[in-house]
């Protein structure tokens, strides 16, 4: 952001405020009235407080918090040290009107003034305790007398428990004189405050509208230097168009983007003209979406993070390309990193590393190598900050979260979302990701359940804004919603296969299959391989079918996706019944993978699948002579079929209706902030 011209010095202004007087207390009780008397422990504590606040990397402390760090230091109770924290504790006692101030200030010359050769000086006057101290003592003796006893009056307010007296801002007026008597170039003109930007960032994470941009627009043209043109306006403009782009109004930031990029052409910041050109490459074509996604070309000034996008536009299944491609150019994402950090152009980011980390879980994710994704989510989730808005952290917890419910895990998968480390320091658009996911976790169980009463009358109505609804990612029908292209063709089939016309969807499962092996969608694969033996089935073709699914098995049995292993396990079932030469033989040999379907649909709580199972179950132990079992089987079928037609009947789910009511008041506080 930082864009002055060749030759322009950064403006130069300092204002006392009240902490300056206790850090100006403890340097002359420090290097004056207890030099050389204090222990070293306790002199090293003071050393490294001091250095901590001198260099302002952090918001003033209060008087009662400076207190307490010195009376929480190494050696208290050497008697030295208790005189210093008491005499500390007086200062307040001791300046209780501008002439005490005064003299106050008048004191500290004798620590930071170079004395004669034979005598060696306290502080050096170039060091940066010496530099602090002077520039205190210089911007005290500009005061007028107003300005002092205005400074007396906050100070005393300050130590009396009023955090802001004293810091609100200095208007600077050249023609009067009221605070300063003496006056530099630098008080005549007020240069740029970070306040608006705060306020920008807190408007953008809170989902205020009107503060934020005005804001934006408010620092962005303040006095940064003595130029006419401040030559920082596209920076003004980039934010917004992220601001639009996170909240996916994307006519909004095509449009601001375009009056960016001409900004930064005229200014000539090659920089920010690279960023909005590879932002201009984020934005969803508006024409067609089946044509070749737009990658970046690797250039000096483009940044990491854009290659790292480019995987995630690659691993979209409309792109068509392998999964191979999306590796290729993480690797390229990696080593672009890599250069930029050897060549100092950037400071090595925690944010940035933990980025690759996750994208690599969801390419491991997408390919089937759940143990791999596991690992590097883990990775994400031990090194990312708590309580921050980091997407890397978010992300990858939505991510294992969701793949929990489709394991059946619903209670797991909803506790770790709402736990307060999940959302605490979110802002209003990652709330809506959050929330997005919990409610699709929601559907997803009600769904299972075949609840779509409750789906219809209380889930859909509060559906998140910034969500889509897609039906057939639930239920099979024909709604307008597209899946992507290899989702979609397996969505047919299993229509087809639901209305007893699995026949008319041969061509869309061999296309799914040659997709899904071609990207590398192995899962995918996985589940087009057992709807083909599947149809197999009806063509008698019961031998090969058996085949193709033991071949797949090993993988199948895992575990990772419960779903594809019950379905393939009552598949193989069916294929071992008809294709067994004894029939005994194949009703026993098929009664372990009956067993496993049962028990992985009751985990996920697939309440249709789980008759269909049983139903099986009751025929395999009848034509085995299996009374015992077959009873046993038959009670758990009245149960199923009595939960279903109790989800059909009940329209409330308590359960749901807290869950959801907790995400609103997360909703409400995440705002009120």
């Amino acid at each position: 952001m930082d864009n002055r011209r060749p030759g322009t010095p950064p403006p130069v202004h300092h204002v006392l405020r009240p902490h300056h007087i206790d850090l100006i207390a403890i340097f002359l009780l420090v290097f004056k009235e207890f030099h050389n008397s204090l222990p070293p422990q306790f002199l090293l504590y003071v050393y490294r407080f001091l250095l901590y606040e001198v260099s302002e990397v952090v918001q003033p402390r209060t008087h009662q918090q400076i207190l307490s760090i010195l009376k929480s230091a190494p050696q208290i109770d050497s008697p030295n040290v208790r005189n210093l924290i008491m005499a500390l504790e007086t200062v307040p006692n001791q300046l209780t009107s501008a002439d005490q101030l005064t003299n106050f200030f008048h004191s500290t010359p004798a620590i930071f003034v170079e004395k004669a050769d034979d005598e060696p000086n306290v502080l050096a006057r170039r060091s940066i305790f010496g530099y602090f101290c002077r520039r205190c003592f210089v911007s005290f003796i500009k005061l007028s007398f107003y300005g002092a006893m205005q400074l007396q009056i906050d100070y005393q307010a300050w130590c009396a428990g009023d955090k802001q007296a004293g810091y609100g801002p200095v208007e600077k007026d050249p023609l009067t004189g009221d605070v300063w008597i003496f006056k530099t170039s630098s008080d005549l003109r007020s240069w740029a405050r970070s306040e608006p930007l705060d306020a920008w960032e807190k408007g953008r994470s809170t989902g205020d509208d009107a503060t934020g941009p005005e804001n934006l627009r408010r620092y962005f043209e303040q006095r940064f230097h003595d130029h006419n043109d401040s030559g920082i306006r596209q920076h003004a403009l980039l934010n917004l168009v992220r601001m639009h782009y996170v909240r996916k109004e994307y006519p909004a930031a095509s449009k601001l983007l375009q009056e960016a990029i001409a900004v930064a052409r005229t200014s000539g910041d090659r920089l920010t003209l690279q960023h909005c050109i590879s932002m201009l490459h984020r934005l969803p074509s508006s024409t067609s979406t089946d044509e070749a996604p737009l990658l970046n070309e690797i250039q000096p000034d483009l940044h990491p993070s854009e290659v790292l996008f480019d995987v995630a536009k690659l691993l979209q299944p409309q792109s068509g390309q392998p999964l191979t491609l999306c590796f290729e150019k993480l690797t390229q994402a990696i080593g672009l990193y890599d250069h930029w950090v050897d060549l100092k152009k950037a400071a090595s980011c925690e944010r940035e590393l933990l980025g690759q980390h996750a994208m690599q879980a969801v390419l491991w994710s997408t390919l089937g190598c759940h143990d791999l994704a596991t690992v590097e989510e883990s990775f994400v989730l031990a090194f990312a900050k708590i309580g921050d808005d980091d997407p890397n952290r978010l992300n990858v917890a939505l991510n294992r979260a969701y793949r929990l419910a489709r394991d059946g895990a619903y209670q797991d998968a909803l506790v770790s979302l709402v736990r307060p480390e999940a959302w605490r320091g979110l802002s209003l658009d990652e709330y809506q990701e959050w929330a997005t996911m919990i409610w699709r976790i929601l559907a997803l169980r009600t769904a299972r359940r075949g609840q779509q009463k409750f789906l219809r009358d209380y889930l859909l109505p509060r559906q998140p804004s910034s969500s889509t609804f897609v039906s057939k990612e639930y239920f099979f029908d024909d709604g307008v919603a597209q899946l992507p292209p290899i989702s979609s063709e397996l969505h047919q089939v299993m229509s087809a296969r639901r209305r007893g016309q699995a026949v008319t969807a041969i061509q869309p499962l061999l296309q799914s299959l040659w997709h899904s092996e071609f990207q590398g969608r192995f899962p995918l694969y996985r589940v087009g391989i057992i709807l083909l033996a599947d149809i197999g089935l009806e063509f008698g073709m019961t031998k090969h079918c058996r085949r193709l699914l033991e071949g797949i098995l090993p993988q199948v049995l895992t575990g990772h996706e419960m779903e594809h292993r019950a379905f393939a396990c009552h598949t193989l079932a069916r294929c071992i019944i008809a294709s067994s030469d004894s029939k005994e033989v194949g009703l026993r040999e098929a009664l372990p993978h009956l067993l496993m379907a049962e028990a992985d649909y009751m985990h996920l709580s697939m309440l249709e699948a789980i008759l269909d199972v049983q139903w099986l179950l009751m025929v395999v132990y009848h034509n085995l002579g299996m009374r015992v079992d077959e009873e046993a089987v038959h009670e758990r079928y009245s149960r199923s079929t009595t939960m279903v037609r109790t989800f059909e009947e009940n329209p409330v789910d308590m359960e749901v209706k807290n869950v959801w009511d907790l995400v609103t008041e997360v909703g409400a506080s995440l705002a009120n902030r």
